[in-house]
Order: structure tokens, then C-alpha cells, then sequence
């Protein structure tokens, strides 16, 4: 569970007496006491009423990273009616990220105080506990990282040729089979050639149209929307958006995870060991480690799961891809359909939500799973869910190792068999 621990009444009490002029605690005279609990009552009540938006803060802040601890002071002047006329930021702990301070400073800035006078300034201290673990993040809470914004282009200024948002990796959702990024390239721009020499990697096509350039002398690869494109470790490819009015989105799944570190820090030298860019392209040379692959989920059939409440279409498997580092499939969930508890031995799995929802069940917590959030669900824990009663949802079923999603070839074959001969 996300816990926002906001620092006790008596705290802030104690920083407005030092700042109003008011008798601190403990030397009051006769009528202190009953002005102290006024004022205490007024700011308890204020944490109450706006707590759900420093908490918000704080679980947008998660989803970057696990880490993050350490105090604020937030000093507020307060106006007629107890409304915060102005909000400023006094002390922020080394382990605050600026995200998190400049969010809640934001918040206080709208927030009301009934019962302080007009002209008082208010020490609002807040602390924030690092998590043990979480299992959901939404991707708008995951800031973007990549090239320089943006940049001038025929004087019309364009946004940068890619940026990636890190959904799910060992510092936030501490995933260490496999990781996940959203890859964003902007319209006719491209992700340089590159490589990663201990990972293999797919990508899967959320929105618009791209292709996949390879060493020279390999056909270029198109990506429609629903294509997914397994890459070899080592393979050298440059990605590319063939549209020039839209966005480039997509998956990119990498195993054992490595690669995604450079996004989150480009001097990390591990990261930049696991993703090698090719400066002279022409000197790009196919890896013996295995071939590339497109799978369209068009001309994939579909098998049925869960009692006929859902249809799974995979990708790719160990099967397609020659190897068992991961497995990808596209599930269809009916409105209302409940997946029961269960667990995969040795493997992670990862669910992105692209349309649709509900509530995923890790261990014995309940979290809500909405479109564009993704969950990690580790190996051998136990988990269930149950989806939106009104609405399909669909989502990205990811698997590392690759095994579990042979389950659903079994079942849609018993399912077909008992339907019996098609006529």
C-alpha cells in the first residue's frame, strides 16, 4: 500500500506560534490553551480535507521510483477566510525529488484553513516513506525521458524525435526478469541504429504505423498497428516512424533488463554497455544469436480461456522466437469476466491495459488496473482479477520466461474439441 505519514498536528502548531507571534506551547497564559486547539482542530481538519492531493503527489512520485523518503516544509500565507494566498517551498530533504516538492507545493497553494486568521503563516512539514514494493503504475505518472524537448525546424518548432517513459523496472516495481518502456518517436523521426548486446527485446506497435531497418541487406519490416517484432540479442535495427502527422507508440520489452537503464541516466555505464549505438551503420553485422520476427496479431488465431470469458491471441513464444527468454500475447477480456487466483511458477508477468479495466488482486491487496496502467505480478505470486462489467478490456500479456501462456493452447484446444468438428 502507498502511505503519505504528514507530520502531527501539534508540529504545525508549534511552526505557526514561532511565525505569528503567538504564545508558543508550554508558557501560555490562561487562555492559550483554548486558542492552541482552535488553531489545531483548523489545520487537522485542513490535512484531512486535502490529504488525498499529497498523497496523489506522492504516489505519481512512485511510479518513477521506489525510494523516495525525506521531509518538506511548505509555508503558506493564509487570507481572508483561511484561503492560502500564497504557498512557498522553505526546506526539501536530499532524497525529495523537485517532482514531488513542486506537486505539493502546488496543492497548498489552493488549499483553505478555516479558523487561522488572515495575515498568519502556516509551516506545513511533510514526510515521506520509502515503499517496500508496489505492484500498478499508470503510465501518465511516469515522467518522459530522452533528447533535448523541443527544437526549431523550418521555423516551426517540433517536439523531439523519441522519448521513452521507464513503466516497469527494477528501481520502481522492482522487476528483475524483465522490463517494460513506452517509446514514443515522433512523426518522419527514428530511433537512431543500436543494439543491445546482452538483451533480447520486442516491440510492439500501440499506435500508428513504423518500420524496422537492419544491418544492410536485410528488407526493412513493417509494423501496423497490433505487429509485434522480436529482436535477437545484438541484432542492430533503427526504428522508424512512417507517418508524418502522428506519434510512433510502443512497447519495448526487454530481458534480462539492462537497456532501459540508459534512459533513466545516460552516463550509467552499465546501461550504456546494453545499448550500443552504431555509428557507422554500414559496418552492422547480424548476430549469430537468432533471427528477427514480426508477428501481426491480424493472422494470429484466437484460443479461449477462462470458460469462453476471454480470448488470447500469443504472438510470440518459444516456439516463434526459438528461445524461452519471454512470450507476448494479446488478451480480450468480456465484460465482467473474473480470472481466478492462480500463480506461475518462475516466470513474471507483466499486463499493460490498452482499453478497458479493473481490479487486479496481488496477494490478498486489491488495486485498481485502468487503461494505460501496468502491473507486475512476480514469479509464483498469487493473483487474480476481475474486469470492467460494461466494457471489453484488452491488454499486452507478457511473460519472462516465456511457459505460462502454453496454458491457454491447451485450454483452446480442449475448448475446440469439445465444440467438436467445425461443419
Amino acid at each position: 500500500m502507498i502511505r503519505a505519514r504528514i507530520s502531527t498536528v501539534v508540529t504545525l502548531c508549534g511552526a505557526l506560534f514561532a511565525r505569528t507571534g503567538a504564545t508558543a506551547p508550554g508558557v501560555a497564559a490562561a487562555k492559550a490553551p483554548s486558542d492552541e486547539q482552535r488553531i489545531a482542530v483548523a489545520i487537522e481538519k485542513a490535512l484531512q480535507r486535502h490529504g488525498a492531493e499529497v498523497h496523489r503527489c506522492f504516489e505519481t512520485a512512485l511510479a518513477d521510483r521506489l525510494d523516495v523518503a525525506g521531509k518538506l516544509e511548505v509555508e503558506v500565507e493564509i487570507a481572508a477566510g483561511g484561503k492560502v494566498k500564497q504557498a512557498k517551498l522553505l526546506n526539501q530533504g536530499s532524497d525529495v525529488p523537485a517532482a514531488l516538492s513542486a506537486c505539493v507545493l502546488a496543492s497548498a497553494g489552493h488549499w483553505t484553513v478555516d479558523g487561522v486568521e488572515a495575515g498568519a503563516a502556516v509551516v506545513l512539514p511533510f514526510s515521506f516513506q520509502g515503499q517496500m514494493n508496489q505492484f500498478v503504475v499508470k503510465a501518465a505518472d511516469v515522467p518522459e525521458r530522452g533528447p533535448a524537448a523541443a527544437k526549431a525546424r523550418g521555423g516551426i518548432k517540433v517536439g523531439p524525435p523519441f522519448a521513452v517513459k521507464v513503466l516497469a523496472d527494477a528501481v520502481n516495481l522492482r522487476a528483475h526478469q524483465v522490463s517494460l518502456t513506452l517509446l514514443t518517436v515522433g512523426p518522419a523521426s527514428r530511433v537512431a541504429m543500436h543494439r543491445h548486446p546482452g538483451s533480447a527485446k520486442i516491440l510492439y506497435l500501440l499506435k500508428g504505423r513504423a518500420r524496422v531497418l537492419g544491418p544492410k541487406g536485410t528488407p526493412p519490416e513493417t509494423l501496423v498497428e497490433g505487429s509485434a517484432m522480436f529482436l535477437p540479442r545484438g541484432y542492430p535495427h533503427v526504428i522508424e516512424n512512417m507517418g508524418r502527422q502522428i506519434p510512433a507508440v510502443f512497447l519495448q520489452v526487454f530481458t534480462p533488463p539492462g537497456p532501459e537503464r540508459v534512459y533513466r541516466d545516460p552516463t550509467d555505464a552499465k546501461g550504456r554497455a546494453e545499448f550500443e549505438v552504431i555509428r557507422d551503420p554500414s559496418k552492422a553485422t547480424l548476430p549469430d544469436s537468432g533471427k528477427a520476427l514480426v508477428a501481426n496479431v491480424a493472422a494470429i488465431p484466437a484460443l479461449s480461456a477462462i470458460g469462453g470469458k476471454a480470448s488470447v491471441r500469443i504472438l510470440l513464444d518459444a516456439k516463434a522466437t526459438g528461445g524461452d527468454a519471454m512470450a507476448l500475447s494479446l488478451v480480450e477480456f468480456a465484460p465482467g469476466a473474473v480470472v481466478p487466483r492462480h500463480s506461475h511458477p518462475g516466470s513474471t508477468e507483466l499486463l499493460y491495459v490498452v482499453s478497458g479495466g479493473g481490479t487486479i488482486t496481488i496477494g490478498s491487496e486489491d488495486f485498481p488496473l485502468l487503461a494505460e496502467s501496468v502491473a507486475h505480478i512476480p514469479a509464483d505470486q498469487p493473483h487474480a482479477a476481475k474486469w470492467n462489467p460494461t466494457e471489453p478490456t484488452i491488454a499486452v500479456q507478457i511473460y519472462a520466461p516465456a511457459g505460462p501462456e502454453q496454458s491457454f493452447r491447451v485450454t483452446g484446444a480442449a475448448a475446440a474439441a469439445a465444440e467438436g468438428p467445425k461443419k
